[in-house]
């Protein structure tokens, strides 16, 4: 019986290159490079220490802090029985008794305003509470034998920050409009001005407010020293104000007329 020969037909070209291709393992995937690892971060740089207070001996403290007491004594801010306690307060200052015998030597005004702020002065923010302020004022003027009440509190622009009360003394009154401790003492300086007693605003450099109780204040040596800086019309005896023209110290920080913050 004859053979009976088939022919074998081929697959159609690229058919055959695809089923070799399905037969072999698919190509490893090449892995992402991977991102370099971040430089580790630098250690902060700690803060330097404070420089150390300048030393001073101690007998050289103690005659800066004579000469100021005997200054603020001859200006009629505070007695002599007080040289001791004024020496410890001075011995407080910021950065000790080294740092104000050093500001004392550049500028006197400054150290000797400070210490007597920080010994004696009534202190306020600019944004402060009125019942608060008169009831540490109280103590101060108890020693002339006064009491200031305060009533109606109460706001007539609080956008503005402007406020009212009444004050009493005794039989005496009197309404003070107010925006900072400055207008609200003004208010009380006027109620108790025929008593001889008056509180003096000292400069602090800053947004906040000092003042100091004093009787029959000398406003000519207080306007001529240049030991410590009261701010009043009295002592305006240092220029004009670059913005409203009004008089003002040689070393004050802003205008009493408009409230100009000198440079």
């Amino acid at each position: 019986m004859p053979l009976k020969f088939w022919k074998k037909e081929k697959p159609p070209k690229g058919k055959e290159e695809e089923g070799e291709k399905a037969g072999e393992a698919p190509p490893a995937k090449k892995e992402a490079p991977k991102p370099a690892a971040k430089e580790a971060a630098e250690p902060k740089k700690e803060a330097p220490p404070p420089a150390p207070a300048p030393a001073v001996r101690p007998e050289a403290f103690e005659a800066t802090a004579q000469e100021v007491h005997a200054g603020l004594v001859e200006l009629g801010l505070t007695i002599p029985a007080t040289r001791e306690i004024f020496a410890k307060r001075a011995g407080l200052y910021p950065g000790g008794a080294g740092a104000f015998h050093k500001d004392y030597g550049s500028e006197p005004y400054r150290a000797a305003t400070r210490v007597l702020a920080d010994w004696l002065g009534l202190r306020a923010p600019h944004d402060f509470d009125p019942e608060k302020l008169l009831a540490e004022a109280n103590p101060r003027l108890s020693s002339f034998g006064l009491s200031v009440e305060l009533g109606d509190l109460s706001w007539l622009d609080q956008e503005l920050g402007l406020r009212k009360a009444r004050l009493r003394l005794a039989d005496s009154e009197k309404v003070v409009r107010f925006k900072d401790p400055r207008d609200f003492v003004k208010g009380i300086n006027e109620l108790i001005a025929g008593r001889k007693v008056a509180f003096l605003e000292l400069e602090t450099w800053s947004d906040d407010f000092a003042f100091l109780l004093v009787r029959d204040p000398k406003w000519d040596r207080l306007a001529e020293t240049e030991l410590v800086v009261v701010k009043a019309p009295q002592t305006a005896v240092g220029g004009e104000c670059g913005e409203c023209g009004a008089k003002v110290g040689k070393y004050w920080n802003d205008c009493l007329a408009c409230g100009a913050v000198f440079g």
